[in-house]
């Protein structure tokens, strides 16, 4: 059994504006000086903030391991769904339209890589006779195609410009998924809708894969959110995910007494994605913003958060929502080079002792 323990110092956060700025974003930038997946192992590998990432749990652990622990198979279609529709983006453009206080503007006007996450979240209806420039009919005319809207933040997608020089993975998984098929790439085509203050986007790719759409459309109606899309609406007395439901996947070793449960599906660094889970650190509706100690890396920005949210009058029933991850918080530049004192990193490996991880995350709310 996999558990996590959590150790976050909340008191040397002050909540207030000025701290938040104190924050820096969790894409991944690739430097180009070595083939994109062995940059990706690299860095991987030599991580600072998750060293070892032991709390990052692999798709196949998490279904065999956790999910069996659930009592429904309902309940276990709904977390495999939160998998499946995660996804990996891999961008190809800074855009010159960038403004110079943006965390990339150092990068405006190049075509290195960095990597985010994002969320399937709609597929349109089919569109017919379209010109579709898909890897395999570069250009061509499609008898049909979809569209399928990405959510992820805007500081991995900024613009149309990017979108259209994006990757969108899915069924990244494991390492084999590229050997064997299994991960099916698509293209971005625009940005649809963003906000710059909430650091939230939604970007669509075009699809005229016929059997993919199918698979998608699936995981969305039958599994996510199926209650809504039956009734119009989505009732919490009838949603039959609970609190319970998430330390009873053996990630967490206890219950926090006033804490709420906070999964995260992403591609750390680019690589097959990751569940993680920790717990709700704080939440401010005003603001959209929600805090969170459920551990991220670079590479994770963009990823949903499922957040279980108390409701206040009914505190048996539950809502799920999905915001965005954004960053997290601490003096560290968007290369992310921390490098711990190597005095405790040496005490650390003679005793055998693997340290706490130590931080807060944050993410807002579309």
């Amino acid at each position: 059994m996999v558990q996590v323990k959590w150790e976050v110092n909340l008191g040397q956060l002050d909540r207030t504006k000025k701290d938040r700025t104190k924050s820096h974003q969790e894409c991944e930038i690739f430097s180009g000086r070595k083939h994109e997946a062995a940059e990706s192992e690299h860095k991987f590998s030599s991580c600072e903030k998750n060293p070892g990432h032991e709390q990052f749990v692999s798709p196949q652990h998490f279904i065999e391991k956790c999910l069996s622990r659930l009592q429904t198979e309902e309940k276990r279609e709904v977390f495999r769904a939160w998998i499946d529709l995660t996804v990996r983006l891999r961008v190809y453009c800074t855009s010159r339209d960038r403004p110079d206080d943006d965390d990339m503007a150092t990068y405006r006007g190049t075509a290195g890589a960095r990597v985010g996450t994002g969320f399937l979240w709609l597929v349109s209806t089919p569109r017919y006779d379209k010109s579709c420039f898909c890897d395999k009919c570069h250009g061509m005319v499609a008898k049909k195609q979809w569209t399928f809207e990405v959510q992820t933040a805007r500081h991995v997608v900024y613009n149309t410009e990017e979108a259209k020089r994006t990757k969108v993975d899915l069924f990244y998984d494991d390492h084999s998924c590229q050997q064997d098929c299994r991960m099916k790439s698509l293209r971005g085509e625009e940005l649809v809708i963003s906000s710059s203050s909430r650091d939230w986007c939604i970007m669509s790719c075009v699809v005229c894969d016929e059997d993919l759409v199918e698979r998608i459309k699936s995981l969305i109606v039958k599994r996510c959110w199926r209650l809504y899309l039956d009734t119009g609406r989505l009732n919490l007395n009838e949603f039959k995910l609970d609190p319970q439901d998430f330390y009873e996947l053996g990630l967490l070793q206890s219950r926090g007494e006033d804490c709420d449960p906070v999964l995260i599906v992403s591609h750390p660094h680019g690589q097959p994605k990751k569940i993680t889970l920790g717990e709700n650190k704080y939440r401010d509706t005003e603001q959209f913003l929600v805090e969170y100690n459920t551990p991220t890396c670079p590479g994770s920005s963009g990823a949903p958060v499922f957040l279980y949210g108390r409701n206040q009058k009914m505190s048996t029933t539950v809502c799920l929502y999905s915001p965005v991850h954004s960053g997290s918080y601490g003096e560290i530049s968007i290369e992310h080079k921390i490098q711990p004192k190597l005095y405790k990193r040496l005490l650390d490996k003679i005793s055998g002792h693997k340290p706490t991880i130590e931080q807060l995350n944050f993410g807002n709310y579309c």
